[in-house]
Parts: C-alpha cells; structure tokens; sequence
C-alpha cells in the first residue's frame, strides 16, 4: 500500500513543537533492525519533508500550531519515501517510526515498514 489514511480526533488546539524521525533498515524477514538515522527536529513546520505533510494535513499556518477537530489524512508513503531518500540506491526494507509532540503531549506516532524496489 501506499496511500496511507490516517483519522485523528485532535482533543484541544495543540502547537507542534517537536519530531522524532527514525530509519532502520530490516533483515531476517524483519526480525533484525539497523538504525540507520534518527532525526530530531525542534521546528518539524520547516523541514522539507515533514513540513508539506503537517502543513497540508492540518491546513496548519505560521505557528505549526494544529487546531482541536477530526481529520482524515491521507499520506502517500511512495512519495514521502522518495523524498526522504531519494530515488536510487535505497533497495530493502526499511522501518519508518515518525512522531511529532510538544512538552504536554505525544499526539502523532506513525511505524511503517516499506519494501523498496528497483522499478
């Protein structure tokens, strides 16, 4: 799959202070994992990858700040993955673990492994 869906019912307004990005790399069918990368962001709004998808998915504007509501989220893991590594060279299984919160509260954790191949 790679359109994701994601619904959230956000409880209050809630600032995105904070992201935790995590990258591993998966043999013995998963049951191994390297850590490739981990990323940790204080302003996840400007980065070029995490960015887009938070200001796009909570209409979200120069505070990074998501509003209490219901939201359906649709995320194209294809796409975020090209972005993120690039095009070529990248072949495997990856585990993708994202997490964006602030001082009060963990409101998004998202853990994904994807299977890269050469097309």
């Amino acid at each position: 799959m790679s359109d994701v869906i994601y619904t959230l019912d956000i409880a209050k307004d809630c600032p995105v202070t904070k992201a935790k990005i995590t990258i591993s790399t998966l043999h013995n069918n998963g049951k191994t994992a390297n850590k490739l990368w981990t990323y940790r962001l204080d302003k996840p709004c400007q980065h070029f990858v995490l960015g887009p998808l938070l200001v796009n998915a909570f209409n979200l504007n120069n505070r990074c700040r998501i509003n209490k509501g219901h939201y359906e989220i649709h995320v194209n893991m294809d796409e975020l993955s090209t972005k993120f590594l690039g095009s070529s060279f990248f072949y495997g299984s990856y585990a993708f673990k994202v997490m964006a919160f602030n001082a009060e509260n963990n409101f998004f954790c998202q853990s994904s492994v994807m299977v890269i191949k050469k097309s």
